[in-house]
């Protein structure tokens, strides 16, 4: 509800969805933030990770446009190597390593949420950065995949052959869709246990930092949040929206690409598609598809999926809601459960205007 629904909506009616005149609002407050810098060492990551990988822009293997060297190749990287706009990255990058000290530190120390499940520091550590590659895989290959649905496969297959398998598995009929729906309840999976390898424990100390300082990077979670954010997710999406080529053309995504299409033919997420069919109805707006309409049996299979997903969400619901009314959550100390409840709409709401931009 709070993001596949809007995502739909939101690339079946893209003219109404921007109208919203709070995507105008959401927009400047994402410039706003990408201005301050707190994220800015992802584009150095993803400079010197195109170098060290040998990416390539598209254009290289479409027009025959020159190679790229590690010469700086526009502004941002001419920037980069400027004095005045290296502070941002600089700081930014400080920022991230001492997180990933405080959270492995963390982890180390068994003060985390896996030592309260009895997982050992070595698993913990070993699940936690393997989830932050599958993170940041999916997360660039969505857009890689996305940029490359104009591009036939056969003008990739000679060079990157792995890439025109992803491409022609995700490009067939409308599994570009269902993979945006796997793949987002893959990313919600992936950042969850993460959460569960690396959120500090009430009360974490370590490296004998000063309590305001603790208190800020590992009991708010802000240290975990800038190592999945960076890591996980810009550095990849960075690269992956100049070098898409280059960047599926791994086992590893198209792996990736088949588990997002199971999650999304299990059934579990189909409630978002009654979304879809009742924002089209009110709009008067057809839905698109790249495939025939459905026989009787796939009719049967798609709507028995459907009051399944839906069946699923209203239990969710209706387990989250109590638990808000009942003070069961994490929120905050002394916050009443129906402002929780308020707070709760309001967050859903406010992902998924962002998700579907």
């Amino acid at each position: 509800v709070a993001s596949l629904a809007w995502r739909i909506i939101a690339s079946s009616f893209p003219v109404a969805f921007l109208s919203n005149p709070f995507i105008y609002v959401i927009l400047r407050l994402c410039l706003l933030i990408q201005e301050s810098g707190i994220c800015s060492s992802a584009w150095i990551l993803s400079r010197y990770h195109k170098i060290m990988l040998g990416y390539q822009p598209d254009e290289v293997y479409l027009e025959g446009a020159p190679p790229h060297t590690s010469a700086p190749t526009n502004r941002r990287e001419k920037d980069i190597d400027r004095l005045v706009s290296a502070i941002k990255y600089i700081y930014s990058l400080v920022l991230l390593i001492f997180s990933v000290i405080v959270v492995m530190a963390a982890l180390f120390t068994n003060q985390t949420a896996a030592a309260e499940f009895n997982i050992p520091a070595a698993g913990a550590f070993f699940v936690f950065w393997f989830l932050i590659l599958w993170l940041a895989q999916i997360e660039g290959g969505q857009g890689a995949l996305v940029g490359l649905q104009s591009v036939p496969s056969y003008e990739i297959a000679n060079n990157h052959p792995i890439s025109a398998k992803c491409t022609n598995l995700a490009h067939k009929g409308d599994n570009m869709e269902r993979f945006i729906v796997g793949r987002q309840f893959l990313v919600v999976l992936i950042v969850f246990v993460m959460h569960m390898m690396g959120s500090a424990s009430k009360g974490a100390s370590v490296l004998g930092l000063p309590e305001a300082v603790t208190s800020l990077f590992l009991e708010s979670g802000l240290a975990l949040i800038l190592v999945t954010i960076m890591l996980g997710q810009l550095t990849a999406q960075i690269n992956a929206a100049n070098c898409m080529m280059d960047f599926i053309n791994n086992y590893f995504m198209l792996f990736s690409t088949y588990v997002s299409l199971g999650i999304e033919y299990s059934g579990l997420l189909h409630a978002v598609y009654l979304v879809q069919i009742l924002f089209s109805k009110i709009t008067g707006t057809p839905i698109q598809s790249n495939e025939p309409p459905r026989t009787r049996l796939q009719s049967i299979f798609f709507w028995v999926r459907v009051l399944l997903s839906l069946t699923v969400l209203g239990f969710a619901f209706a387990v989250t809601i109590s638990a808000l009314f009942q003070g069961k959550t994490t929120m905050w100390a002394g916050v009443p459960p129906g402002v929780s409840v308020v707070i709760f709409f309001f967050l859903m709401c406010f992902v998924g205007l962002m998700e579907g931009m």
